[in-house]
């Protein structure tokens, strides 16, 4: 894409620590501007690559969406698009499934399956 088209937009990634008390009740501890991405166990790897397969995927670097971004890839949901707010797919009272069990592989499959058949 050219410089100054809508195809052109910088992001940052923040990593979110979070601390959750006997009550469930959740207490953010920091906000960190260059979370570490090294990995010391299997579980640490694949959460972050799944992460980062993620955030490529929502930021669309293969213009596979064409302007048409989906609703919910792995553990993100859009929210708000061009200034207006996203309603939920889901019955719910919150604008997004963070934090919930958000069944990542089934939603890439229908993701993938998405992108085949416009293809």
């Amino acid at each position: 894409s050219s410089p100054g088209s809508s195809r052109c937009a910088p992001f940052e990634m923040y990593g979110y620590d979070i601390m959750i008390d006997a009550d469930l009740k959740p207490w953010l501890i920091e906000v960190n501007a260059s979370p570490s991405m090294s990995a010391d166990t299997d579980t640490d790897r694949h959460l972050k690559l799944g992460l980062l397969d993620d955030l490529l995927t929502v930021t669309d670097a293969e213009n596979r969406f064409n302007g048409n971004p989906p609703r919910r890839v792995g553990g993100f949901d859009l929210i708000v698009d061009n200034g207006a707010v996203i309603p939920p797919e889901e019955a719910t009272s919150v604008p997004t499934m963070l934090g919930c069990a958000n069944m990542r592989a089934e939603q890439l499959k229908k993701l993938n399956s998405r992108t085949t058949q416009s293809a």
